[in-house]
């Protein structure tokens, strides 16, 4: 925790499985209680095909995180 509250986030590029079947990719920007929040999120098609989605995403019950480096 900082000075002043939260601590800054942690930029990472990142690939969110569901439990639901759907697959997010996106900047993790933190973690709010249950609920992952990406911003810069696309949710993953089938055939490498992407849907960009608007403003930040929260994801509740993230199965899987896998994450790649840090291009930020």
């Amino acid at each position: 925790m900082g000075l002043f509250g939260q601590s800054y986030p942690t930029l990472r590029q990142v690939i969110v499985n569901t439990r639901t079947d759907k697959a997010f990719r996106g900047l993790l920007w933190g973690r709010r209680g249950p609920y992952l929040v990406l911003r810069k999120a696309e949710l993953l098609k089938g055939r490498g095909e992407t849907m960009p989605m608007d403003g930040e995403i929260a994801i509740d019950d993230a199965v899987t995180i896998a994450s790649r480096s840090a291009s930020v």
